[in-house]
């Protein structure tokens, strides 16, 4: 990939459609904001983009950061892409992280400094004085910065979801997420885009929970989570820091919102999160499941009731993620893209000079979705703007081509659900008499057999 095409990923997420859980729950619409399906697999990809943004800004082409969690994957993995481009880490000196090819390229230093993260990020902050290097360590610093990023989830969300959201539930770390969130929200409430704020929900540990009733009770005093009697374990080791003003910084996010956090146990972390993963094939790890926990509590003691509901899964991910695409994202040039359209549409091909002007008109006035499995383009629909409202449907689907060799995973399906959502239903295609796969699919999707559209050939 090229630093276009990754970086137009970045913040590219699906909005899933939960249907089997809005069944088993009895509650409506539930929508699941998959950030797993950033370059590296996490939400945290919008933030390291913006501080690698913000490190070229200001002329420091090394970004130093403390401990080998997230960010640190993310700053690596994106900063490849960018020339000249160099990314430190500050490791343990005994640390056990995950081995990873993404660590073992050029642009990649590991340095082994000190017992644990702390003292790697006092010696960061030393070597970032003394180098001139840029500290993406997260804290007070890049604390608005960090917001910033995650504040284009709400944007998104709202471009995603028709009408008013009710509510959006995420997990609780350093509160980076919440803040950002509410942000984003509070913004588009602003400028008249939204009504009303959505209330947030903050799940995390049952002694976040604790730590927030203190709060509201009296905001002058933060019980910081080391003298609190929490037992950690692998899911809820790597939560919470209420000992910094990050945290501080969060409380009051969600208190302003008329938002709140919610306790999660680890018996209901595991309980909730083995439910949805029988009911919806979301992948996400356990400890990332915090705010599908949360949620699905919240609807069992009857605190939910039908509207439009976001769950942000950190590193949710589906195998495909079908969207909206614009001419400037394009890896492929557009003869190529092309050829490989007429590829895909084989005997139902047409010319490819019909096939370059249908794709140019889209991208102009239409839409052009692709269907992307694993992260590989596996199809495209090209829907044409007709310039009316009444006389015949607003959109025309020109085009709807597959990868052959890709089965099973409803690619077609997947397109054609996101060209009826795009179009508001306005839309008309044509379709080979002699297609009857592709017509079976149609009807099942919901068109209807209108007239018999006949073409005048000259001789």
């Amino acid at each position: 990939m090229n630093q276009n095409t990754i970086v137009n990923m970045v913040g590219k997420t699906p909005l899933f459609r939960a249907k089997n859980l809005e069944k088993h729950l009895g509650i409506s619409n539930i929508y699941l904001k998959l950030e797993g399906n950033n370059p590296s697999g996490h939400r945290i990809d919008r933030v390291a983009h913006l501080l690698i943004k913000d490190a070229l800004s200001i002329n420091k082409n090394t970004i130093c950061v403390a401990g080998y969690g997230f960010l640190s994957r993310s700053l690596a993995l994106l900063g490849q892409y960018y020339e000249g481009i160099k990314v430190v880490l500050i490791f343990p000196k005994h640390g056990r992280e995950r081995k990873d090819p993404i660590y073992e390229n050029d642009h990649v230093t590991i340095i082994r400094h000190g017992k644990n993260q702390i003292e790697g990020i006092q010696y960061s902050e030393v070597l970032c004085q003394e180098k001139g290097w840029y500290n993406a360590t997260l804290g007070i610093d890049n604390n608005i910065l960090n917001m910033t990023g995650l504040s284009y989830i709400s944007n998104e969300i709202h471009a995603q979801v028709k009408g008013d959201i009710d509510s959006v539930f995420s997990l609780m770390s350093y509160g980076f997420s919440t803040s950002g969130i509410s942000l984003g929200f509070r913004s588009l409430w602003n400028q008249d885009y939204i009504k009303k704020i959505p209330k947030i929900y903050s799940c995390t540990i049952n002694e976040g929970n604790v730590i927030y009733e203190t709060y509201k009770k009296n905001s002058s005093k933060i019980i910081p989570l080391k003298e609190s009697k929490l037992k950690l374990n692998k899911y809820n080791k790597h939560l919470l820091n209420f000992d910094s003003t990050i945290a501080q910084d969060a409380l009051e996010s969600i208190y302003d919102a008329n938002g709140t956090i919610l306790g999660i146990s680890e018996e209901e972390l595991l309980k909730y999160t083995r439910q949805f993963k029988q009911l919806e094939n979301i992948k996400f790890s356990i400890e990332q499941g915090y705010a599908i926990a949360g949620f699905m509590k919240e609807v069992e003691n009857n605190r939910i009731k039908n509207g439009n509901h976001v769950i942000v899964l950190n590193d949710g991910r589906v195998d495909l993620n079908v969207r909206r695409v614009e001419r400037s994202e394009l890896e492929m040039s557009m003869d190529e893209l092309v050829v490989q359209m007429d590829e895909w549409l084989m005997e139902y091909s047409d010319p490819l000079e019909e096939i370059k002007e249908a794709l140019e008109t889209a991208f102009k006035t239409g839409y052009v979705i692709m269907a992307f499995y694993n992260n590989k383009l596996a199809g495209i629909t090209v829907l044409i703007h007709t310039g009316f409202d009444v006389f015949i449907p607003t959109y025309h689907l020109g085009y709807i081509a597959t990868k052959r060799t890709i089965k099973g995973r409803g690619i077609a399906t997947q397109l054609l659900a996101k060209a009826i959502e795009l179009t508001d239903g306005k839309v008309s295609l044509h379709v080979e008499k002699d297609n009857q796969r592709a017509i079976k699919l149609y009807e099942k999707m919901g068109f209807e057999k209108s007239y018999v559209r006949m073409i005048f050939k000259s001789e």
